[in-house]
């Protein structure tokens, strides 16, 4: 039973690290995001359009790290305590 007790544990301990790498990562999109939307705000009227396409992208990259983390999140609620 320990030994099963120690994986469950080791595991758990893994899997929380990998979580935490995915929060900041989708903390970093999110920061860029804000930047991005600071520099569309801020950009010429000839670059209006290149500073949207640069701020849905990094949306895109934001809700993408969002549902990694949210996966990561669900893994470490399946492992045993």
């Amino acid at each position: 039973m320990r030994t099963l007790s120690n994986s469950s544990s080791a595991q758990r301990r893994q899997s929380i690290d990998v979580l935490v790498q995915h929060y900041v990562s989708w903390r970093e999109e999110c920061y860029a995001v804000a930047d991005a939307y600071q520099r569309w705000d801020r950009c010429a009227r000839g670059q209006r359009e290149a500073g949207y396409a640069a701020y849905v992208a990094a949306l895109d990259r934001e809700e993408h790290a969002a549902g990694v983390y949210a996966e990561q999140i669900e893994h470490v609620k399946r492992i045993p305590v």
